[in-house]
């Protein structure tokens, strides 16, 4: 089998800091991808206070992950049958526990990934990015003081809102993010390029975002 060009439903993996949110959103604005962000569900239903916000905050503010059995009921809110719709997973799977969720929807609602992508970045380069990043409290959308800096300092260039550090982006969290991805993604990583290399695409996360879209591009064969 090959990699279908472009794929209509891909995984977008990276570990935190490595701009892959970024990236999930310039692919979905330009090649109609309907994202699939979990972290941002789950910061959504905190800023709901609903009762699945209320049982997942603790563990997003220690940047803990969040139990599997409550991901799969926010995706059960959130993703409905695709048709044929472009999805791009960005942040899910998260643990070798959640491999079979999405095994479980790709069944249900009757679709195939077919890329999974890594955004392979550096610890040391990680740490240093997720330190100046801002995010918008209402909409969402992810800033950076120095690789992406908001036209006016502090505010978000769609809303208005002043922009805030989230609350897992302090130094100690950071740090904790990165051991929790090294335990737990990277068996995912392993995983799928075992049970599927045809369809496993990486590429350098060290670079500026631009050279990583480029090169992101023309790994899933979107460079023309």
């Amino acid at each position: 089998m090959v990699l279908p060009v472009p794929p209509d439903h891909l995984v977008i993996f990276g570990r935190p800091g490595s701009g892959k949110s970024s990236l999930a959103e310039r692919l979905g604005a330009e090649f109609g991808y309907d994202l699939i962000r979990t972290g941002e569900m789950l910061r959504a239903a905190i800023r709901r206070h609903d009762f699945l916000g209320q049982r997942v905050e603790s563990h997003l503010a220690k940047g803990d992950l969040v139990p599997d059995p409550l991901i799969f009921e926010l995706l059960e809110l959130n993703l409905k049958s695709p048709g044929t719709d472009r999805l791009l997973f960005d942040g899910f799977p998260r643990t070798m526990g959640q491999v079979p969720l999405l095994e479980q929807f790709e069944e249900r609602l009757n679709f195939r990934i077919e890329c999974y992508l890594e955004i392979a970045v550096s610890h040391e380069e990680a740490v240093a990015r997720m330190t100046g990043r801002r995010v918008c409290p209402k909409c969402g959308t992810t800033y950076h003081l120095i690789a992406r800096p908001p036209r006016v300092p502090e505010t978000c260039d769609l809303d208005g809102t002043r922009l805030e550090r989230r609350p897992d982006d302090t130094k100690e969290v950071v740090e904790f993010r990165q051991k929790i991805y090294d335990d737990y993604a990277v068996p995912i990583l392993r995983h799928y390029q075992e049970k599927c290399p045809e369809f496993y695409r990486k590429v350098d996360g060290n670079q500026p975002l631009e050279a990583v879209y480029v090169e992101a591009r023309r790994a899933l064969g979107m460079d023309g």
